[in-house]
């Protein structure tokens, strides 16, 4: 399985955003949850012929679709940006929220009840059943800047990871947990890090793609905001 369709215009732009690696679960590590599936580090270019992989077809849904974009230069500050997400089809958008994160981190979301990290996971607002998955509000994030920061997704997505480690999925309620018990038993999971720059932003379906962001390498802090909604395809246009 390959993640969700990544709409791109030019396959060497993705291969220079681009890299691939393996994972790695940890164990008591502190600050982190336990059995956290993060990156393994030891990145490297996407191999040839991995981006025509990823394009999209009409077979694929808006909802599915991983896009990302450069803010147009009327948007110039957090106010101006909140208006412009109101005005993109969905009249009733999730706001997240802002997010500030320091450089250096490898993955950088917490759980909002422990404090946290929780490497890899997906996004459960909604808590929808393995059937109606694909229906669930894609993920809009906006990094703010000043400095770069990569968004990580998985290469398999929850429903192909749920029906091989459950008997019977089509019952089940997808969560992070099955991520990580598919990587217990051993079964072979790759990671995406694709750079985000300051003013730039991507959709993405995090209730059915595995994913967190990252900050490792950087040499600035940026902060990003995020929201939930159901956005059709192309509302920015794309960026690669």
């Amino acid at each position: 399985m390959y993640p969700a369709a990544i709409a791109f215009r030019d396959p060497a732009a993705l291969h220079a955003r681009c890299e691939i690696t393996g994972v790695r679960r940890l164990t008591f590590e502190p600050g982190y949850e336990t059995c956290a599936v993060v990156p393994d580090g030891g990145w490297k270019p996407l191999p040839d012929g991995y981006p025509e992989r990823f394009a999209p077809s009409i077979f694929n849904r808006d909802s599915s679709l991983i896009e990302l974009f450069r803010l147009p230069d009327s948007v110039v500050d957090l106010d101006t940006l909140t208006a412009l997400v109101h005005t993109l089809g969905d009249p009733t958008p999730v706001t997240l929220g802002e997010t500030e994160d320091a450089p250096g981190g490898p993955v950088t979301h917490l759980a909002a009840d422990t404090g946290l990290r929780p490497g890899l996971h997906v996004d459960n607002h909604q808590n929808l059943p393995y059937a109606a998955r694909e229906s669930a509000r894609r993920r809009l994030c906006v990094n703010l800047g000043p400095g770069s920061r990569y968004l990580l997704l998985a290469d398999t997505d929850i429903k192909s990871i749920c029906r091989t480690v459950h008997d019977r999925y089509q019952e089940h309620h997808p969560r992070t947990a099955d991520l990580r018990l598919f990587v217990t038993l051993r079964r072979p999971l790759r990671v995406l890090r694709l750079r985000i720059d300051p003013g730039e932003g991507w959709f993405a379906p995090t209730a059915v793609l595995p994913y967190d962001e990252s900050t490792e390498g950087q040499e600035q802090h940026s902060v990003t905001a995020s929201w939930l909604g159901h956005w059709e395809r192309g509302v920015f246009g794309p960026l690669i």
